[in-house]
């Protein structure tokens, strides 16, 4: 694996010209998002398979030597569009890892956060938007403080540490539940990082930015322990 990557770049937009840093409030991520969403719409199957078995390879290097092999580890799973982590979460149980996965109940946003063991053979079902979850018991929002890192999905990613969700903010609120020192990871693909995002005072930011390609150790990281 190459080392963590800290030279300047932008991301593409949909026409494939480089975006400048963006400013501003919800209209301007509003737009962001329409454009990586189009962006990811027009991947093909085998670049996302391709982009799948890099980013596999890579976070399980960046874990070994990091991560205790008994530690727990919080991963989405993934949707369609996004760069797939159902083969990265079976890795890392087949690394010793303990693996946790949200458990969206589509109840008010305040009460939505929860999270489930994943385990092998874990028999999944469609959750809310799509998106599968582990037929067992939930554990609890406050489950997440077990976790030494989470994985995060995101539409694009800043070297600030500023992060793109999906405009729920589930994740703001679910990470309020970390112990201090969690290390967050935002997967993405190649051309979904640029220098920085617009953000707001609810925003987590992230320590590490993995793409098929590179590992980008993020502003942000100073803040976190090292990886």
């Amino acid at each position: 694996m190459s080392g963590p990557n800290t030279a300047g770049r932008t991301a593409p937009d949909a026409g494939g010209q480089s975006t400048p840093p963006a400013k501003g409030g919800q209209s301007t991520k509003a737009q962001l998002r329409r454009l990586a969403r189009r962006r990811r719409a027009d991947r093909t199957a085998d670049e996302r398979r391709e982009a799948t078995r890099e980013l596999t390879r890579r976070v399980l290097d960046l874990a070994r030597g990091r991560i205790p092999n008994d530690a727990v580890i919080a991963s989405y799973l993934s949707l369609p569009d996004e760069p797939d982590t159902h083969p990265l979460v079976d890795s890392f149980l087949e690394a010793g890892y303990r693996v946790m996965v949200p458990y969206m109940t589509g109840g008010p946003a305040a009460d939505d956060i929860d999270w489930a063991w994943y385990t092998t053979g874990s028999e999944l079902s469609p959750g809310v938007l799509g998106i599968d979850r582990p037929r067992g018991e939930p554990l609890g929002a406050p489950a997440l403080s077990r976790a030494s890192v989470v994985i995060l999905p995101g539409l694009a990613g800043g070297r600030d540490g500023s992060r793109l969700g999906m405009g729920a903010g589930w994740y703001d609120r679910a990470l309020a539940h970390t112990r201090p020192g969690t290390l967050l990871w935002l997967l993405l693909f190649d051309d979904e990082v640029t220098d920085t995002l617009p953000q707001e005072p609810h925003d987590h930011a992230v320590g590490v930015i993995i793409t098929p390609h590179h590992t980008i150790v993020t502003a942000d990281n100073g803040n976190r322990p090292a990886v």
